[in-house]
This record gives C-alpha cells, structure tokens and sequence, in this order.
C-alpha cells in the first residue's frame, strides 16, 4: 500500500483540524500527549502523531518534546483567538 492509500484510507482524514482544536481545548488540561488524541479520536498513536505533526507546519499547534516520553500538544495563539 502506498502512502497516499494509505492516507486516503485513514479515518483520521476526515475529521477537521478545529475539531482537532476543540478536543484540546476541551481537554482536562490546556496540553495534552499524542496518546490522549488518539484516544478521543480512536485512532493509533502514529496516525496521530503524523497528523498532528502536520497542524504543527500548517501553524495550528504548538509542541513540545518530553524526553523519552513522548510529544505534548497545545493550540497556537493563533488558533485559540480564531485568527
């Protein structure tokens, strides 16, 4: 399978980067791990994590690297004040 059928496929594609927002704004704290998402979306960690690596280039997220532990997400300003 190719990346592209494998994309098309992924049912990650079809939800919205605000609903991606909102789950974290909804969140019981303002930042939340790739774990946490995939979680809300049932989806894996991995396609997550490659989705919400691509709202970080495309400006909608920020995040952090916990060393040996993971990544931690939050909205951009940006994102939050609805520019």
């Amino acid at each position: 399978m190719t990346s592209d059928e494998k994309n098309r496929d992924d049912p990650l594609r079809r939800v919205g980067n605000d609903e991606i927002a909102a789950a974290i704004r909804d969140a019981p704290a303002p930042v939340v791990n790739t774990g946490y998402l995939a979680g809300e979306f049932e989806t894996s960690t991995e396609s997550m994590r490659e989705r919400l690596d691509e709202l970080v280039a495309d400006g909608v997220l920020e995040r952090a690297e916990a060393r040996g532990r993971g990544h931690l997400w939050w909205c951009t300003v940006e994102t939050e004040l609805g520019e």
